[in-house]
């Protein structure tokens, strides 16, 4: 019976500890793939991202449609433009 609790407890205990990688509403746009990339592994160790020249949060209602796209290690990457901004911008996953 106390097997059946903690196979019920741990993976919600789990849960409650992770935090969002980002908030649902805002997302973090660079001018350049690489810096994307980079905030992508530092937010990915579990550490919070350090700030990466070039980059800033954007909020998703400004993000348009998608201009390039690459695929890194399995991880999708899309260039979209963003209303106010001369050329895309590629949104980190």
């Amino acid at each position: 019976m106390i097997y059946r609790t903690l196979l019920v407890l741990v993976p919600v205990i789990l849960w409650l500890g992770a935090a969002p990688a980002q908030e649902p509403s805002r997302a973090t746009a660079c001018e350049t793939l690489l810096a994307a990339r980079r905030v992508d592994a530092a937010s990915g160790s579990g550490h919070p991202a350090e700030s990466e020249p070039g980059c800033r949060g954007v909020d998703r209602t400004s993000i348009g449609s998608v201009e390039q796209r690459a695929l890194i290690g399995g991880a999708p990457y899309e260039c979209m433009t963003i209303a106010g901004a001369k050329r895309c911008l590629w949104i980190v996953p």
